[in-house]
């Protein structure tokens, strides 16, 4: 017997964990952060507690209450029991989004995880560069560890690293009894995939996330003629745009950045997503063609690094039209004589250390002196970097991302225009390109693949679906579905 059962991204963009069960094979196709139902009941300030381990995500119905799930030593902690062996062959991870993987940190470590190289290596950068939140993607810390000392017993500083299962995919692999197919596609992060899978009851089509009007679209147009030729019996399809009008190309936003930045006299300050190479290389494309530099920070140099060293296609760090912002930190005493060379780098994490002797590095002082040269990179959580900098008159401001999409992100966006405003940056320039497909994208690819049944899945939307298909199913959080 074949099942699907979804434990999230329904009626919602996101939070998709997708139980397949297909004879005695059980794996999840993505396990995300459910951003609208975890911001009902956490904020910044009031987050799950480390204490209780998994039980207040299972208590609130943000994670799904499953045997053989979730991570031993949190269950020991709690006095709960738990098998030696997962009950479940493995995670299909379609990319490294939150609402698509950021729930793995719960996951037993020996649960087999399935992605692209490019999908492990940002989850080992967030690992890696993160002080915040629960991360533990790639390896897992030990929990409520104590030790012996001195007569006594203490927790330790340096707590053992437990390696999660990876397996890096380019095609064809198995698990348990299910063969599967990995196709990379084009979205607003690297190493997107989507999967074709073969059950008993015939083949299984699952997106991700994924468009057509990227640098690397002809990679979705290729997934989606091969999902095809599978002549699947389901297909669970992504649905965040069914209700929108087209959006913009990666192009058009190159082209409207040139035009935008050779208006400008002074400094183009851009905020576009941390890891979204595609939209990384249309700023440095536009910085190249305006005789520019595009400044990016500590977090993007590390994650470029990375990429490099896997020989996955994507900027190099050493590109002669980028630069490496150091900000100052706690003493902020960096490139300050008067200090020692070790007190000005005690300010910096290890893997921060690494590009502090770099050439191509620039601080608030350099961009401040030089600000027609410059496309400074700069998110909602570096705002406070444009006091150092003091944005001269005739600077703009570039928002490439996408439109608030719940209550919070609408207070984000709020707060970040008041700093525009204070540094007489307003209006700014909306300049975006979605990572999602739009209505006659998501019709064409049905139309295309032409599955028995239809399941949308990611989508605050999922009824429009019925004016596409004639078989659709709509998911209900915790159904079974039997094929």
């Amino acid at each position: 017997m074949t099942s699907i059962t979804f434990y999230g991204g329904v009626n919602e963009i996101g939070g998709n964990k997708i139980l397949l069960e297909d004879q005695d094979t059980r794996l999840f196709l993505d396990f995300g952060m459910s951003f609208n139902l975890a911001n009902r009941f956490f904020d910044e300030y009031m987050k799950p507690r480390n204490c209780n381990g998994v039980h207040d995500l299972l208590e609130l119905g943000l994670l799904p209450n499953l045997e053989g799930l979730y991570r031993c030593d949190y269950l020991e902690h709690r006095h709960c029991s738990f098998k030696p062996e997962p009950d479940f062959d493995g995670v299909l991870l379609s990319h490294a989004h939150m609402d698509h993987g950021a729930y793995i940190h719960y996951l037993r470590e020996d649960i087999p995880l399935y992605c692209t190289q490019a999908s492990k290596d940002i989850l080992q950068s967030i690992d890696e560069t993160s002080t915040s939140g629960k991360n533990e993607y790639v390896a897992r810390k030990e929990a409520f560890a104590i030790r012996p000392s001195g007569g006594d017993f203490v927790r330790p500083r340096d707590r053992e690293k437990y390696p999660r299962t990876y397996n890096v995919v380019k095609d064809s692999f198995e698990v348990g009894e299910l063969g599967a197919e990995l196709y990379n596609v084009c979205h607003s992060l690297e190493g997107a995939a989507s999967f074709i899978l073969h059950s008993e009851a015939g083949s299984i089509v699952y997106t991700g996330d994924l468009r057509f009007r990227g640098y690397k679209g002809y990679l979705t147009r290729e997934f989606v003629q091969r999902a095809a030729e599978a002549d699947p019996v389901v297909l669970i399809c992504e649905g965040t745009r069914i209700a929108s009008s087209p959006s913009k190309d990666e192009q058009t936003v190159l082209e409207e950045a040139v035009s935008e930045v050779e208006k400008t006299d002074n400094l183009v300050i851009v905020n576009f997503p941390i890891r979204d190479t595609d939209r990384l290389s249309s700023f440095l494309q536009v910085a190249r063609q305006t005789g520019r530099e595009l400044v990016v920070n500590l977090k993007q140099a590390y994650l470029l690094e990375l990429f490099e060293k896997s020989d996955v296609l994507a900027p190099t760090i050493d590109d002669d039209n980028i630069q490496i912002y150091i900000p100052r930190k706690s003493y902020g005493v960096f490139r300050d004589d008067r200090f020692t060379e070790k007190i000005q780098k005690a300010d910096y994490k290890t893997w921060q250390r690494e590009f502090l002797e770099r050439s191509n590095i620039v601080s608030a002082e350099d961009i401040r002196e030089n600000q027609q040269d410059y496309i400074f990179r700069c998110d909602y959580y570096e705002l406070t970097e444009l006091i150092d900098i003091q944005p001269g008159a005739g600077s703009c401001y570039i928002r490439s991302t996408c439109e608030p999409f719940d209550e919070q992100s609408e207070l984000d966006k709020q707060r970040v225009e008041q700093w525009l405003k204070h540094f007489n940056l307003c209006p700014y320039k909306q300049i975006h390109a979605s990572g999602h497909m739009e209505r006659n994208e998501i019709k064409k690819t049905i139309e295309t693949i032409n599955p028995k049944i239809l399941i949308p899945v990611h989508t605050e939307n999922a009824t429009e679906f019925e004016k596409l298909h004639d078989n659709v199913i709509i998911p209900e959080t915790g159904r079974e579905i039997t094929l």
